[in-house]
């Protein structure tokens, strides 16, 4: 059995074979082994994405927030301040959006039975798709995966120190030891 690039010590995940961008055979729980590729990336697309989102969220109203809204101490506090209705617009209208997109297929059997590819809707405004694809490919991977990381970041450091992630670095001040 080959060993992972990604952890030496353990073997290589067979379906881990180097196709998917970003693929560097990283699957210590061995989701790989039980659940499709194709499901496990999308999935991984949209929790970067929607990383990459939030990160801009918990930073941005530091500087900027609607007039009619009231601002928590930290954007992640803010969150508590929408009324229920408005949350519930937000559910309904993102399931129904997911809906659409899936073209009603939302399991996990049936999402890619049209060839489609993961993280793939046919909406391309920008057109990054005309770019070199695998490398495009990779890039958002990388950038999702760093995102998901920084918003798990910045949501604990909101939560501990009850301070705005950038005020928080500006009153920063580095641990000195004395000798």
């Amino acid at each position: 059995m080959q060993t992972s690039e990604a952890i030496p010590f353990l073997d290589k995940p067979p379906a881990l074979d180097g196709s998917l961008a970003g693929d560097v055979g990283f699957d210590p729980l061995g989701f790989s082994n039980y659940y499709d590729m194709n499901w496990l990336r999308e999935a991984e697309l949209k929790n970067g994405r929607v990383a990459m989102l939030s990160v801009v969220g918990l930073i941005v109203p530091e500087f900027f927030h609607l007039p009619q809204f009231t601002p928590g101490a930290t954007p992640y506090e803010s969150c508590f301040t929408v009324p229920g209705v408005g949350l519930l617009q937000i559910f309904l209208a993102v399931g129904a959006l997911e809906y659409k997109m899936h073209d009603g297929k939302l399991g996990a059997d049936t999402m890619f039975e049209g060839g489609r590819a993961p993280g793939d809707f046919g909406w391309d405004p920008l057109g990054m798709g005309k770019k070199d694809l695998k490398t495009m490919q990779l890039k958002e991977v990388k950038n999702g995966r760093l995102a998901m990381l920084a918003c798990g970041g910045i949501l604990h450091q909101q939560l501990l120190s009850k301070v705005p992630t950038i005020a928080f670095f500006g009153d920063f001040k580095p641990l000195t030891i004395g000798y």
